[in-house]
């Protein structure tokens, strides 16, 4: 099968989006099927060509330009998102019939692209909803024009109805598309997961090492490593580090960057906060030795009923490393969490119990030991992406041969 997959988020960036879209396209075209990847060039680096072509792991890649965005402004973002919409549409042209075009989100315009070369090659047309993006840019006070956000809606409702199926990555968005009307058959849910060979542990010297560099060998290290953003909530691990400053025995490591960074290194400054250490963003390879030599790793979101229904990638990041989870999202996550015993919850936004579950998991030594024994287990036998592929694989077959079908009892009856 012949499938066009869209994204603009793809390696060499670095990211949850980046990383799902990559083991995605390449565990299909080990299935056997043609993979062909629009996407666009590495935001950090200027572009030099409009377009390229390049060939890589059985993927035929497409990049096509954007402007870039400086994550600093709400217009230089949308403008990134529009001008990848429309080279994406061009790039796409030139690809021969696919028998799918597969859009993946968050953001809606890839899905504008997916239905509009869906049209143009007279083709299915699936869309993969990876983020709620309109209701949690509501949520998060990033739509503050109405009038946007009523047109946002409007795009996400079209796009929903056109698609000739969707994909959800969680159950708790399935029932959130069937209370507005979609059809449950229409909708397939292949959550987030890990690629076994993407499982690799670090030596231990290299592990002694990120202690000695940061000079806490003695500690109990407390890893958050991702986007610093509005929705992770992370102003509840400075206010527990602030309720910790006297606790000699932990550390807290921050590894990221976003929108919230900023404000949050400046609180802990003003608190005199030597427990907590902001470190800038790393690469995947250069995060591994930070997983390896933690204690336990936070996930982390407000608290909100959206959030409930959403699983944070970063989970399977963690598990995936055997590092136990501090869990602070209630619902579908901390269920997860709970079934294959790969951590503790703490209530979302609650820096007290955050310190209480903190605290009782700091001591228990034995139970963290055995949750990196076992947690990596655990997860392949639930989050596989290879076998994710196979059930993806099998619905655009079913999709694609529904189709054939109808064409040809279409001309039959004709």
């Amino acid at each position: 099968m012949k499938i066009v997959y869209i994204t603009q988020h793809f390696p060499p960036e670095i990211g949850a989006a980046q990383g799902r879209a990559y083991d995605m396209s390449k565990n299909l075209s080990e299935l056997g099927h043609d993979i062909h990847v629009l996407t666009t060039f590495h935001n950090s680096r200027p572009i030099k060509k409009m377009f390229k072509k390049e060939k890589k792991d059985h993927l035929t890649i497409y990049r096509s330009f954007r402007i870039r965005d400086t994550k600093s402004s709400s217009i230089r973002r949308l403008a990134n998102y529009l001008s990848f919409m429309i080279s994406s549409c061009i790039a796409g042209l030139f690809i021969k019939k696919p028998d799918v075009i597969y859009a993946t989100s968050p953001q809606l315009f890839q899905g504008v692209t997916g239905y509009f070369l869906s049209r143009v090659h007279r083709t299915k047309f699936v869309f993969e909803i990876r983020d709620l993006w309109v209701d949690f840019a509501e949520l998060l006070g990033q739509f503050q024009n109405k009038k946007l956000l009523n047109l946002a809606r409007k795009l996400e409702a079209f796009l929903y109805k056109r698609a000739d199926h969707l994909i959800v990555v969680t159950h708790g968005y399935k029932q959130r598309l069937i209370n507005q009307g979609i059809p449950e058959e229409k909708i397939t849910v292949i959550p987030n997961g890990v690629n076994p060979s993407s499982l690799t542990i670090e030596e231990h010297s290299q592990t002694e090492s990120i202690r000695e560099k940061y000079d806490i060998q003695d500690k109990f290290i407390v890893l958050y490593a991702g986007n610093i953003g509005a929705a992770q909530g992370l102003q509840t691990i400075v206010t527990a580090a602030n309720l910790l400053k006297d606790d000699q025995s932990i550390m807290f490591l921050l590894i990221g960057e976003g929108v919230e960074k900023n404000r949050l290194m400046e609180q802990a400054k003003a608190l005199n906060l030597t427990n907590l250490l902001f470190i800038d963003s790393k690469k995947k390879h250069e995060l591994n030795q930070f997983y390896e030599a933690c204690d336990i790793g936070i996930v982390s979101l407000k608290k909100h009923p959206l959030f409930e229904i959403t699983i944070p990638s970063k989970l399977f990041d963690y598990m995936s490393m055997s590092t136990p989870v501090l869990i602070g999202v209630d619902g579908e996550a901390r269920e997860i969490v709970e079934n294959h015993q790969a951590g503790f919850y703490f209530e979302p936004e609650n820096p007290e119990d955050f310190v209480r579950v903190l605290k009782m998991a700091q001591n228990q030594p034995n139970q963290l030991i055995k949750i990196r024994q076992n947690v990596k287990d655990e997860l392949l036998q639930a989050f596989n992406r290879e076998e994710q592929a196979k059930k993806l694989s099998e619905t655009l077959t079913i999709l694609t041969k529904e189709a054939a079908k109808k064409i040809h009892n279409k001309t039959t009856s004709s």
